[in-house]
């Protein structure tokens, strides 16, 4: 792809992210046709839940344990007109006005290169119903981790604290740890990442918790940040097992939110403790590029050039819609997260890297994270 001509400022776009359970995918494979999606990007990932067991004994008490089930994440963007009407469409095929079928949600994202046409078929989109429950105050926090087992535990936490159904997925840490020689043996190349859809309101609450929960506040133990969600539908099946009541918790959930249009009545973290022993960096940037299999190394490169500290790589697929069929090909996604005033230049430097590379990119996607943490050693201090 060429870089677009609105290079120094980018190009509008909504990112639509859609997690089914994998039985479901040809569901939403088959809308995403019909409505005439060009390009696709698909992440295997699991979804964490709660799985409670009735004890043979008779007693009331229950067990409970972590389950997981496979997922298939639906990646791509669109013109911001377009992302209203193909969310409402997306939620109607895999029916994810019920709780525990998936979630679905759009982001604000700039475009630096030029996208192809999307040509959405208006005619189907119109054929489906304009008054499914959808949510706006929403954010998605994301958390890399480094640890082996991380996930598991944060996705436990997440649980317990009742904000959503966590989604994880894999990952490879590329850039600062090339750089440290022998020392790299140290820091695993494996990441975990665990991706959370919760209220706006309780986002920077919910940071902290993981934050004190995943000891992310020593190093080398990985980094967590959000960003806005225009609109979605959130997850809300923590718990699978035996019902007792008519209605489950999560159903009870959904309906008052509905009926309270937003999630702001369910805040959990009313008050934040300033001092916590960390500090929440603030105005910060996500930055996506998708390229070729094996080719993300020369953009991490050029993004460390320009002050980005690392990067976490993704090994995606892509489906494409031809004159008659959907194409599969290898595509690695790579996210890095930078202070919003090093933005343009990390911005401009993959670009050049994507000029003189005819393999380049696919896409080059950034958005704002307002709240980020990373263990950062205090300069000058030294290791005891």
């Amino acid at each position: 792809m060429t870089v677009s001509e609105n290079a120094t400022t980018g190009v509008k776009l909504c990112r639509i992210t859609c997690s089914v359970h994998q039985r479901l995918s040809p569901r939403v494979i088959d809308r995403l046709r019909e409505i005439g999606i060009r390009s696709v990007l698909v992440e295997n990932g699991r979804t964490v839940r709660q799985r409670r067991y009735r004890r043979r004994s008779g007693v009331r008490r229950r067990t409970v344990r972590l389950e997981d089930s496979p997922v298939e994440l639906f990646r791509f963007s669109v013109a911001p007109e377009h992302a209203q009407p193909i969310i409402r469409s997306l939620i109607e095929a895999a029916e994810m006005d019920v709780p525990g079928r998936g979630a679905v949600f759009a982001q604000a994202v700039t475009e630096y290169v030029e996208p192809g046409p999307v040509l959405v078929d208006s005619t189907h989109l119109g054929t489906w119903p304009a008054d499914l429950p959808m949510l706006s105050d929403l954010a998605l926090i994301t958390c890399v981790l480094s640890t082996a087992g991380g996930g598991e535990n944060l996705a436990r936490l997440a649980l317990e604290l009742g904000t959503g159904v966590p989604i994880v997925t894999l990952g490879t840490g590329t850039g600062m740890r090339d750089r440290l020689g022998l020392l790299r043996i140290t820091v695993p190349p494996a990441k975990e990442l665990v991706h959370l859809l919760v209220p706006a309101l309780d986002a920077e609450g919910v940071i902290r918790q993981l934050v004190e929960e995943g000891k992310l506040n020593r190093p080398g133990r990985g980094f967590v940040y959000s960003a806005a969600v225009q609109s979605g539908v959130l997850d809300t099946r923590l718990q699978i097992g035996p019902q007792e009541h008519a209605a489950s918790i999560e159903q009870v959930v959904a309906a008052i939110d509905e009926l309270k249009v937003g999630t702001a009545w369910r805040r959990r973290f009313p008050g934040l403790d300033q001092s916590a022993g960390f500090r929440l960096s603030r105005n910060h940037s996500e930055i996506v590029f998708v390229c070729s299999e094996e080719r993300s190394g020369v953009f991490v490169d050029a993004a460390m050039q320009a002050g980005a500290r690392g990067a976490t790589t993704m090994r995606v697929r892509r489906l494409r819609k031809d004159d008659s069929s959907l194409g599969d090909a290898a595509r690695e996604r790579c996210i890095i997260t930078v202070p919003s005033p090093v933005r343009d230049s990390v911005v401009n430097r993959i670009l050049e890297a994507h000029n003189g590379d005819r393999d380049g990119l696919d896409c080059l996607e950034t958005l704002p994270a307002p709240v980020a943490y990373t263990f950062l050693r205090a300069p000058g201090r030294s290791r005891p």
